[in-house]
């Protein structure tokens, strides 16, 4: 097996990723790999990914983009004889150094791939399904899944968001879930040098979890990302007709078909897939933060904001506070952009909407969230002051009240 980098890609503008390079395999052993049907009368094709023969993740896509895919889980990886798992436990599961120290200690991993070209990138990812679910808990039966779109249409926005590694899928059974384990993890998981998952890309914002189960639940405990490593295989080829190049799309990642000269179209195709079921015990969210992170929705509101960027000032919240229901909606994804670049910006915004009357219940909700997820003095207060003006009556009085808690 042999894995060349073939360069370190420029991330500034993917607030998802610390860092990613671009890699070549080759002389990959094939047997963690993909295989995929055509597409039938209803425009749906399946696809299975495979560990040793056995599925980890079973999946029916629509041609749609912003359509969601069915997703089921697999067989259960600690069914599956993978000793490359076992080998790199140790390495993956000490202080994290650099990325490519990463991709050296898990190489044994990645050589299970098909040959050919992926990015590795240093990412956050959220312990959830994308609906404010422990990853777990998903259902033993194949389901839609918002997650699983390459696109997600915001209909506040009247606009899509293009898919990137984000959430994460299970590939072992419930059962297999120490917590006394996972509380191992608890004081690092926050730390940028807290040791690595590893993800394999799967579709739209969605990722299958190989390795890092209990560094899930771990972070889910305190509210964090999990920091990961993600491989992520080329989705498909885009012929963009206004620059008149070819470009190879992993996740949203775009590069040019010519650094690319030894690409092979995967031609892994079968006449049949059919879903194997399983049944697993649901793990308890007892004590788990998953309002910490947003859903898809909120997700991808966040991206088009970002992308948009309208300054907002006070009387601008106002004026959209006044209007109808969209203009409203969309500051709640504001608030979660500015969350991560200024939280002033989103604390005003928070106080505007608490303030003003015109402000719908839901609104205010989010508001009240937000403010408990963001502790600091200025939100206390803020708390402080909602609660001596409303009386338990009020939509958001148990909210609020759980801020010390």
């Amino acid at each position: 097996m042999k894995l060349e980098i073939i360069k370190e890609l420029n991330m500034e503008e993917y607030s998802w990723c610390n860092s990613a390079v671009l890699t070549e395999l080759s002389d990959g052993k094939g047997v963690l790999t993909s295989v995929k049907t055509d597409y039938d009368e209803d425009y749906c094709q399946k696809s299975t990914l495979l560990l040793n023969g056995k599925p980890l993740i079973q999946g029916e896509y629509p041609i749609c983009p912003t359509c969601s895919a069915m997703i089921a889980r697999g067989y259960g990886i600690e069914k599956i004889d993978t000793p490359e798992l076992q080998k790199i436990r140790d390495k993956v599961n000490s202080p994290f150094v650099s990325l490519r120290t990463a991709i050296e200690n898990i190489k044994s991993i990645i050589g299970l791939l098909d040959d050919g070209y992926y990015v590795i990138a240093d990412a956050m990812l959220y312990p959830t399904d994308g609906k404010n679910h422990f990853f777990m808990n998903v259902p033993d039966k194949a389901d839609y899944m918002e997650a699983a779109t390459p696109e997600y249409y915001n209909r506040d926005f009247m606009t899509v968001a293009d898919g990137f590694p984000a959430y994460i899928y299970p590939t072992q059974s419930n059962l297999c879930l120490n917590i006394d384990r996972a509380k191992y993890y608890l004081d690092m998981i926050e730390k940028e040098n807290a040791p690595r998952a590893i993800a394999y890309y799967q579709y739209g914002f969605l990722c299958s979890l190989l390795d890092g189960h209990h560094k899930a639940y771990a972070a889910a405990l305190k509210g964090a990302m999990m920091h990961s490593i993600v491989i992520i295989p080329i989705q498909y080829v885009l012929n963009d007709m206004n620059k008149q190049e070819i470009f190879a799309v992993f996740g949203d990642i775009k590069i040019n078909m010519k650094e690319l000269p030894n690409f092979k179209p995967d031609d892994k195709m079968i006449k049949n897939i059919t879903f194997e079921e399983y049944h697993n015990l649901p793990v308890s969210e007892d004590g788990m933060f998953l309002e910490c992170y947003p859903t898809v929705e909120e997700l991808s509101g966040y991206l088009v904001a970002k992308k948009d960027n309208t300054e907002l000032t006070k009387s601008i919240i106002d004026d959209w506070l006044s209007k109808n229901d969209i203009d409203m909606r969309r500051l709640k994804y504001y608030i979660s952009y500015y969350a991560r670049t200024d939280l002033k910006k989103s604390m005003m915004i928070v106080k505007e909407i608490l303030t003003n009357k015109s402000s719908s219940h839901f609104l205010k909700e989010f508001a009240v969230r937000f403010l408990v997820r963001h502790k600091c003095d200025e939100a206390e207060q803020m708390i402080i002051d909602y609660l001596i003006e409303h009386d338990p009556t009020d939509i958001c009085w148990k909210i609020a009240n759980s801020y010390w808690q």
